[in-house]
């Protein structure tokens, strides 16, 4: 079985605080302006959904699990792991 993992980047260019929910438990890790995180997700089709809003000036990216469970890393550390301990 591939265990090889998809992976984008989001980068935080839009001068606004930056949250990334990890949803449906609604965990926040907030990304520093100018800053990125890597979200890592099996290669499937449909793996996860991006909902991207902007609420009192801050831009929220919700990120849904669809066919796949995902990882979000900034400078290399899982954001949420400490979560799912």
């Amino acid at each position: 079985m591939n265990k090889e993992k998809a992976s984008f980047t989001i980068n935080n260019d839009t001068n606004l605080p930056m949250t990334i929910v990890h949803e449906p438990e609604c965990f926040e890790f907030e990304v520093p302006i100018s800053n990125e995180i890597v979200v890592k997700t099996d290669p499937v089709n449909d793996s996860i959904n991006l909902k991207i809003d902007v609420i009192e000036g801050k831009t929220v990216v919700s990120i849904w699990p669809h066919r796949s469970m995902y990882s979000v890393y900034y400078n290399g550390n899982d954001v949420f792991e400490k979560y799912f301990d």
